[in-house]
Protein backbone atom coordinates (compact mmCIF):
# COMPACT_ATOMS: atom_id res chain seq x y z
CA UNK A 1 0.00 0.00 0.00
CA UNK A 2 1.11 3.37 -0.74
CA UNK A 3 -0.49 4.79 2.30
CA UNK A 4 -2.24 4.22 5.64
CA UNK A 5 -5.94 3.33 5.32
CA UNK A 6 -6.59 6.02 7.44
CA UNK A 7 -5.61 8.87 4.94
CA UNK A 8 -7.59 7.40 2.39
CA UNK A 9 -10.50 9.88 0.60
CA UNK A 10 -13.86 8.44 0.84
CA UNK A 11 -15.55 6.29 -1.69
CA UNK A 12 -17.44 9.24 -3.63
CA UNK A 13 -14.76 11.72 -3.44
CA UNK A 14 -11.78 9.11 -4.94
CA UNK A 15 -13.79 8.33 -7.87
CA UNK A 16 -14.43 11.78 -8.88
CA UNK A 17 -11.08 11.97 -8.42
CA UNK A 18 -10.52 9.46 -10.88
CA UNK A 19 -12.74 10.08 -13.31
CA UNK A 20 -10.21 13.26 -13.61
CA UNK A 21 -7.00 11.83 -13.45
CA UNK A 22 -8.38 10.23 -17.10
CA UNK A 23 -10.09 12.97 -18.92
CA UNK A 24 -7.13 15.09 -17.54
CA UNK A 25 -4.57 12.27 -19.13
CA UNK A 26 -6.30 11.82 -22.23
CA UNK A 27 -7.13 15.71 -23.25
CA UNK A 28 -3.31 16.72 -22.28
CA UNK A 29 -2.24 15.94 -25.85
CA UNK A 30 -5.75 16.64 -27.62
CA UNK A 31 -4.83 20.49 -28.34
CA UNK A 32 -1.39 19.49 -29.26
CA UNK A 33 -2.54 17.03 -32.35
CA UNK A 34 -1.70 19.58 -34.87
CA UNK A 35 2.35 19.47 -33.60
CA UNK A 36 2.10 15.95 -34.06
CA UNK A 37 0.75 15.59 -37.16
CA UNK A 38 3.10 18.25 -38.11
CA UNK A 39 6.06 16.64 -36.80
CA UNK A 40 5.18 13.28 -38.55
CA UNK A 41 4.00 15.13 -41.72
CA UNK A 42 0.58 13.57 -41.60
CA UNK A 43 -1.89 14.20 -43.82
CA UNK A 44 -6.16 13.99 -42.71
CA UNK A 45 -6.68 10.41 -43.65
CA UNK A 46 -3.34 9.44 -41.88
CA UNK A 47 -3.96 11.35 -39.12
CA UNK A 48 -7.89 9.81 -38.80
CA UNK A 49 -6.26 6.03 -39.07
CA UNK A 50 -3.93 6.70 -36.01
CA UNK A 51 -6.65 8.15 -33.49
CA UNK A 52 -8.89 5.25 -34.94
CA UNK A 53 -6.14 2.91 -33.01
CA UNK A 54 -7.21 4.03 -29.57
CA UNK A 55 -11.08 3.43 -30.34
CA UNK A 56 -10.28 0.06 -31.66
CA UNK A 57 -7.91 -0.56 -28.94
CA UNK A 58 -10.96 0.26 -26.45
CA UNK A 59 -13.08 -1.93 -28.33
CA UNK A 60 -10.65 -5.11 -27.91
CA UNK A 61 -10.49 -4.46 -24.39
CA UNK A 62 -14.22 -4.70 -23.60
CA UNK A 63 -13.72 -8.38 -24.79
CA UNK A 64 -11.60 -8.88 -21.61
CA UNK A 65 -12.68 -6.08 -19.43
CA UNK A 66 -15.49 -7.90 -17.15
CA UNK A 67 -13.33 -11.56 -17.08
CA UNK A 68 -10.63 -9.41 -15.41
CA UNK A 69 -12.93 -7.30 -13.39
CA UNK A 70 -14.67 -10.14 -11.95
CA UNK A 71 -10.79 -11.44 -10.90
CA UNK A 72 -9.53 -8.04 -9.55
CA UNK A 73 -12.63 -6.70 -8.50
CA UNK A 74 -13.16 -2.83 -9.83
CA UNK A 75 -10.88 -1.00 -7.41
CA UNK A 76 -7.79 -2.64 -8.86
CA UNK A 77 -9.13 -2.33 -12.29
CA UNK A 78 -9.01 1.44 -11.65
CA UNK A 79 -5.80 1.03 -10.30
CA UNK A 80 -3.95 -0.78 -12.88
CA UNK A 81 -5.52 -0.08 -15.99
CA UNK A 82 -6.55 3.42 -14.88
CA UNK A 83 -2.26 4.03 -13.96
CA UNK A 84 -1.46 2.38 -17.43
CA UNK A 85 -4.03 4.57 -19.33
CA UNK A 86 -2.39 7.78 -18.18
CA UNK A 87 0.99 6.77 -18.19
CA UNK A 88 0.86 5.71 -21.99
CA UNK A 89 0.64 9.07 -22.72
CA UNK A 90 4.25 10.20 -21.76
CA UNK A 91 5.56 9.12 -24.78
CA UNK A 92 3.23 11.05 -27.67
CA UNK A 93 5.68 13.47 -27.73
CA UNK A 94 8.54 10.54 -28.61
CA UNK A 95 6.38 10.06 -31.57
CA UNK A 96 8.66 10.28 -35.17
CA UNK A 97 6.72 8.10 -37.10
CA UNK A 98 2.78 6.91 -38.03
CA UNK A 99 3.50 3.33 -36.38
CA UNK A 100 4.53 5.27 -33.05
CA UNK A 101 2.18 6.77 -32.61
CA UNK A 102 -0.67 4.51 -33.79
CA UNK A 103 0.73 1.48 -31.28
CA UNK A 104 0.62 4.06 -28.40
CA UNK A 105 -2.66 5.39 -28.95
CA UNK A 106 -3.86 1.53 -29.28
CA UNK A 107 -2.21 0.56 -26.11
CA UNK A 108 -3.77 3.20 -24.37
CA UNK A 109 -7.12 2.18 -25.50
CA UNK A 110 -7.59 -1.26 -24.50
CA UNK A 111 -6.24 -0.75 -20.88
CA UNK A 112 -8.63 2.43 -21.08
CA UNK A 113 -11.89 -0.54 -21.71
CA UNK A 114 -11.05 -1.89 -18.16
CA UNK A 115 -10.79 1.60 -16.18
CA UNK A 116 -14.28 2.66 -17.96
CA UNK A 117 -15.98 -0.24 -17.20
CA UNK A 118 -14.97 -0.10 -13.86
CA UNK A 119 -15.71 3.38 -12.97
CA UNK A 120 -18.86 3.71 -14.14
CA UNK A 121 -20.04 0.58 -12.54
CA UNK A 122 -18.78 1.70 -9.34
CA UNK A 123 -20.80 4.89 -9.90
CA UNK A 124 -23.80 3.05 -10.47
CA UNK A 125 -23.54 0.66 -7.16
CA UNK A 126 -22.73 4.12 -5.61
CA UNK A 127 -25.84 5.42 -6.67
CA UNK A 128 -28.12 2.48 -5.75
CA UNK A 129 -26.16 2.46 -2.36
CA UNK A 130 -26.95 5.84 -1.27
CA UNK A 131 -30.07 6.10 -3.57
CA UNK A 132 -29.61 9.03 -5.41
CA UNK A 133 -28.87 10.20 -8.94
CA UNK A 134 -25.08 10.86 -9.25
CA UNK A 135 -24.15 9.27 -12.58
CA UNK A 136 -24.07 12.76 -14.38
CA UNK A 137 -21.83 14.96 -11.17
CA UNK A 138 -19.60 11.58 -11.54
CA UNK A 139 -18.95 12.33 -15.38
CA UNK A 140 -19.04 16.07 -14.85
CA UNK A 141 -15.45 15.41 -13.23
CA UNK A 142 -14.60 13.74 -16.42
CA UNK A 143 -15.40 17.36 -17.97
CA UNK A 144 -13.54 19.23 -15.37
CA UNK A 145 -10.27 16.78 -16.31
CA UNK A 146 -10.85 17.91 -20.02
CA UNK A 147 -11.35 21.54 -18.54
CA UNK A 148 -8.28 21.51 -17.11
CA UNK A 149 -6.30 20.26 -19.65
CA UNK A 150 -7.66 22.75 -22.05
CA UNK A 151 -6.61 25.51 -19.50
CA UNK A 152 -3.48 24.25 -19.34
CA UNK A 153 -2.10 23.51 -23.20
CA UNK A 154 -3.58 26.81 -23.62
CA UNK A 155 -1.23 28.23 -21.28
CA UNK A 156 1.26 26.47 -21.96
CA UNK A 157 1.12 27.06 -25.72
CA UNK A 158 1.32 30.80 -25.05
CA UNK A 159 4.46 30.66 -22.86
CA UNK A 160 6.04 28.28 -25.77
CA UNK A 161 6.63 25.42 -23.21
CA UNK A 162 7.02 22.36 -25.83
CA UNK A 163 4.67 19.21 -25.85
CA UNK A 164 7.60 17.10 -24.26
CA UNK A 165 8.05 19.38 -21.36
CA UNK A 166 4.47 19.69 -20.83
CA UNK A 167 3.85 16.02 -20.79
CA UNK A 168 7.22 15.53 -18.66
CA UNK A 169 5.65 17.69 -16.19
CA UNK A 170 2.00 16.65 -15.70
CA UNK A 171 1.86 12.85 -16.38
CA UNK A 172 3.80 11.51 -13.30
CA UNK A 173 1.38 14.30 -11.19
CA UNK A 174 -1.76 12.71 -12.71
CA UNK A 175 -0.23 9.04 -12.56
CA UNK A 176 0.18 9.38 -8.78
CA UNK A 177 -3.14 11.30 -8.45
CA UNK A 178 -4.56 8.03 -10.25
CA UNK A 179 -2.80 5.40 -7.41
CA UNK A 180 -4.19 7.77 -4.44
CA UNK A 181 -8.04 7.76 -5.85
CA UNK A 182 -7.75 4.40 -7.16
CA UNK A 183 -6.74 3.12 -3.74
CA UNK A 184 -9.54 4.75 -1.74
CA UNK A 185 -12.40 2.55 -3.93
CA UNK A 186 -14.46 -0.16 -2.41
CA UNK A 187 -13.40 -3.62 -3.31
CA UNK A 188 -16.58 -4.87 -5.51
CA UNK A 189 -16.75 -7.61 -7.51
CA UNK A 190 -19.44 -9.51 -9.36
CA UNK A 191 -21.18 -11.51 -8.11
CA UNK A 192 -19.43 -15.50 -7.66
CA UNK A 193 -22.04 -16.65 -9.20
CA UNK A 194 -22.72 -14.66 -12.39
CA UNK A 195 -19.45 -17.31 -14.34
CA UNK A 196 -21.43 -20.61 -13.77
CA UNK A 197 -24.46 -18.31 -15.25
CA UNK A 198 -22.10 -17.21 -18.29
CA UNK A 199 -20.94 -20.98 -18.75
CA UNK A 200 -23.99 -22.51 -18.45
CA UNK A 201 -26.48 -20.21 -20.69
CA UNK A 202 -25.95 -18.24 -23.79
CA UNK A 203 -26.11 -14.82 -23.41
CA UNK A 204 -28.70 -13.16 -25.42
CA UNK A 205 -29.52 -9.30 -24.95
CA UNK A 206 -32.68 -7.65 -23.92
CA UNK A 207 -34.07 -5.55 -26.19
CA UNK A 208 -33.55 -2.53 -24.10
CA UNK A 209 -30.20 -2.91 -23.67
CA UNK A 210 -29.64 -2.71 -27.47
CA UNK A 211 -31.56 0.36 -27.57
CA UNK A 212 -29.53 2.02 -24.82
CA UNK A 213 -25.96 1.00 -26.54
CA UNK A 214 -27.63 3.23 -29.58
CA UNK A 215 -28.69 6.04 -27.83
CA UNK A 216 -25.51 7.71 -27.22
CA UNK A 217 -24.25 6.91 -30.28
CA UNK A 218 -24.38 10.46 -31.67
CA UNK A 219 -23.39 12.28 -28.15
CA UNK A 220 -20.13 10.44 -27.80
CA UNK A 221 -19.52 11.07 -31.69
CA UNK A 222 -19.91 14.50 -31.50
CA UNK A 223 -17.58 14.64 -28.38
CA UNK A 224 -14.87 13.01 -30.24
CA UNK A 225 -15.39 15.29 -33.21
CA UNK A 226 -14.74 18.33 -30.88
CA UNK A 227 -11.88 16.99 -28.71
CA UNK A 228 -10.11 15.45 -31.41
CA UNK A 229 -10.96 17.62 -34.15
CA UNK A 230 -11.22 21.41 -32.41
CA UNK A 231 -7.11 21.61 -32.50
CA UNK A 232 -7.32 21.00 -36.32
CA UNK A 233 -10.25 22.17 -37.48
CA UNK A 234 -10.24 25.63 -35.94
CA UNK A 235 -6.30 26.11 -35.84
CA UNK A 236 -4.85 24.69 -39.35
CA UNK A 237 -7.90 25.06 -41.43
CA UNK A 238 -9.36 28.15 -40.20
CA UNK A 239 -6.68 29.59 -38.96
CA UNK A 240 -7.35 30.70 -35.53
CA UNK A 241 -4.69 31.27 -32.56
CA UNK A 242 -3.50 28.71 -30.31
CA UNK A 243 -5.03 30.84 -27.98
CA UNK A 244 -8.32 31.03 -29.55
CA UNK A 245 -8.45 27.76 -30.14
CA UNK A 246 -8.29 26.59 -26.27
CA UNK A 247 -10.73 28.78 -25.65
CA UNK A 248 -13.54 26.98 -28.33
CA UNK A 249 -12.04 23.84 -26.47
CA UNK A 250 -12.35 25.26 -23.26
CA UNK A 251 -16.00 26.29 -23.64
CA UNK A 252 -17.00 22.64 -24.82
CA UNK A 253 -15.45 21.27 -21.99
CA UNK A 254 -16.87 23.88 -19.55
CA UNK A 255 -20.22 23.41 -20.96
CA UNK A 256 -20.00 20.16 -20.38
CA UNK A 257 -18.91 19.97 -16.88
CA UNK A 258 -21.28 22.64 -15.62
CA UNK A 259 -24.53 20.45 -17.30
CA UNK A 260 -23.22 17.07 -15.97
CA UNK A 261 -22.67 18.32 -12.30
CA UNK A 262 -26.55 19.95 -12.48
CA UNK A 263 -27.38 16.99 -14.87
CA UNK A 264 -28.81 15.14 -12.05
CA UNK A 265 -30.56 18.11 -10.67
CA UNK A 266 -31.98 18.74 -13.91
CA UNK A 267 -33.03 15.24 -14.62
CA UNK A 268 -35.18 16.19 -11.33
CA UNK A 269 -36.57 18.72 -12.10
CA UNK A 270 -37.39 18.31 -15.47
CA UNK A 271 -37.95 14.75 -16.09
CA UNK A 272 -35.40 12.45 -18.02
CA UNK A 273 -37.45 12.91 -20.93
CA UNK A 274 -37.38 16.59 -21.04
CA UNK A 275 -33.90 16.58 -20.51
CA UNK A 276 -32.99 14.10 -23.77
CA UNK A 277 -35.25 16.26 -25.91
CA UNK A 278 -33.62 19.86 -24.86
CA UNK A 279 -30.06 18.25 -25.27
CA UNK A 280 -30.98 16.73 -28.30
CA UNK A 281 -31.90 20.29 -29.69
CA UNK A 282 -28.83 22.48 -27.93
CA UNK A 283 -26.37 19.07 -29.91
CA UNK A 284 -27.79 19.38 -32.99
CA UNK A 285 -27.91 23.48 -33.90
CA UNK A 286 -24.62 24.03 -31.90
CA UNK A 287 -22.62 21.29 -34.24
CA UNK A 288 -24.23 22.41 -37.43
CA UNK A 289 -23.43 26.33 -36.15
CA UNK A 290 -19.92 25.05 -35.10
CA UNK A 291 -18.77 23.61 -38.50
CA UNK A 292 -20.75 26.15 -40.74
CA UNK A 293 -18.91 29.30 -39.10
CA UNK A 294 -15.06 30.80 -38.77
CA UNK A 295 -15.52 33.39 -36.22
CA UNK A 296 -13.89 33.42 -33.08
CA UNK A 297 -16.86 34.36 -30.89
CA UNK A 298 -19.08 32.20 -32.73
CA UNK A 299 -16.83 29.30 -32.74
CA UNK A 300 -17.02 29.82 -29.02
CA UNK A 301 -20.66 29.50 -28.32
CA UNK A 302 -21.38 27.36 -30.30
CA UNK A 303 -18.73 24.63 -28.95
CA UNK A 304 -20.62 24.80 -25.27
CA UNK A 305 -23.93 24.70 -27.03
CA UNK A 306 -22.56 21.31 -28.55
CA UNK A 307 -20.76 20.46 -24.58
CA UNK A 308 -24.33 21.31 -22.68
CA UNK A 309 -26.09 19.20 -25.14
CA UNK A 310 -24.30 16.32 -25.07
CA UNK A 311 -23.06 16.24 -21.51
CA UNK A 312 -26.07 13.97 -19.76
CA UNK A 313 -26.70 11.53 -22.47
CA UNK A 314 -23.96 9.12 -21.97
CA UNK A 315 -24.33 9.63 -17.68
CA UNK A 316 -28.37 8.48 -18.41
CA UNK A 317 -27.25 5.79 -20.27
CA UNK A 318 -24.73 4.23 -18.25
CA UNK A 319 -27.96 4.66 -15.35
CA UNK A 320 -30.35 2.80 -17.53
CA UNK A 321 -28.13 0.00 -18.43
CA UNK A 322 -26.63 -0.37 -14.73
CA UNK A 323 -30.16 -0.91 -13.76
CA UNK A 324 -31.28 -3.40 -16.48
CA UNK A 325 -31.66 -7.06 -14.85
CA UNK A 326 -28.50 -9.75 -15.14
CA UNK A 327 -25.13 -8.58 -14.54
CA UNK A 328 -24.35 -4.54 -13.57
CA UNK A 329 -20.75 -5.05 -15.19
CA UNK A 330 -21.37 -6.77 -18.23
CA UNK A 331 -24.46 -4.36 -18.98
CA UNK A 332 -22.43 -1.35 -18.53
CA UNK A 333 -19.48 -3.35 -20.67
CA UNK A 334 -22.08 -4.22 -23.64
CA UNK A 335 -23.49 -0.41 -23.58
CA UNK A 336 -19.85 1.40 -23.60
CA UNK A 337 -18.75 -1.78 -26.13
CA UNK A 338 -21.43 -0.83 -28.76
CA UNK A 339 -21.57 3.11 -28.15
CA UNK A 340 -18.13 3.51 -28.56
CA UNK A 341 -17.60 2.41 -31.72
CA UNK A 342 -18.93 6.01 -32.37
CA UNK A 343 -15.47 6.39 -31.84
CA UNK A 344 -14.15 3.66 -33.86
CA UNK A 345 -16.32 5.23 -36.98
CA UNK A 346 -15.63 8.74 -35.97
CA UNK A 347 -12.18 9.11 -36.67
CA UNK A 348 -11.51 7.71 -39.95
CA UNK A 349 -15.28 8.93 -41.07
CA UNK A 350 -14.19 12.47 -40.51
CA UNK A 351 -10.73 12.40 -41.58
CA UNK A 352 -11.76 10.86 -45.11
CA UNK A 353 -14.45 13.42 -45.48
CA UNK A 354 -12.31 15.91 -44.28
CA UNK A 355 -9.65 15.55 -47.09
CA UNK A 356 -12.19 14.69 -49.76
CA UNK A 357 -15.07 17.21 -48.99
CA UNK A 358 -12.86 19.20 -46.63
CA UNK A 359 -13.69 19.48 -42.53
CA UNK A 360 -16.74 21.69 -42.60
CA UNK A 361 -18.22 19.31 -44.59
CA UNK A 362 -17.40 16.69 -42.91
CA UNK A 363 -18.78 17.78 -39.63
CA UNK A 364 -21.86 18.95 -40.99
CA UNK A 365 -22.88 15.73 -41.84
CA UNK A 366 -22.35 14.25 -38.18
CA UNK A 367 -24.47 16.63 -36.64
CA UNK A 368 -27.84 15.23 -37.44
CA UNK A 369 -26.00 11.97 -35.83
CA UNK A 370 -27.37 13.55 -32.09
CA UNK A 371 -30.89 12.52 -32.84
CA UNK A 372 -29.81 8.97 -31.93
CA UNK A 373 -31.51 9.57 -28.19
CA UNK A 374 -34.99 9.70 -30.35
CA UNK A 375 -34.71 5.86 -30.05
CA UNK A 376 -34.62 6.03 -26.66
CA UNK A 377 -37.41 8.23 -26.20
CA UNK A 378 -39.38 6.55 -29.18
CA UNK A 379 -39.03 2.91 -27.12
CA UNK A 380 -38.99 3.33 -23.84
CA UNK A 381 -42.38 2.84 -22.55
CA UNK A 382 -42.73 0.04 -24.66
CA UNK A 383 -39.44 -1.61 -24.57
CA UNK A 384 -38.57 -0.68 -20.55
CA UNK A 385 -39.96 -2.77 -18.34
CA UNK A 386 -41.05 -0.43 -14.96
CA UNK A 387 -38.94 -2.09 -12.60
CA UNK A 388 -35.78 -0.83 -15.40
CA UNK A 389 -37.67 2.65 -15.29
CA UNK A 390 -37.71 3.09 -11.41
CA UNK A 391 -34.77 1.66 -10.40
CA UNK A 392 -32.96 4.04 -12.95
CA UNK A 393 -34.66 7.08 -11.32
CA UNK A 394 -32.65 6.70 -7.93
Amino acid sequence: MFFASKHRLKPVIALRLFFVTQSLGLSLWLLRIPEVKATIGLNLIDLSIALFMQPFGVLIGFFIAPQLIYKIGNNKSCLYFGFVFVSAFIFLPFAKTFLFLATVLFISGIVCAGAEVSMNALAAQMEKNLKIRMMSRFHSFWSIGALISGGLVTLMSALSVSFFAQQCLCIPIISILVVIAAQSLPDTRISNKEPELKRSSRYKPQLSLIILCLTPFGALLLEGALMEWTAVFKGDYQKLSKVTVGYVFCSFALNMTIFRFYGDFIIEKFGLKTTIKLSICSSLFGMLVYAQNSTSVVSIISAGLVGAGIANIYPITMTLAASLSGSKERNVATVAFISFSSFLIGAPLIGVMGEYLGLKVALSIIAPTSLFPILYLFYSNKNFSSKDRNNSSC
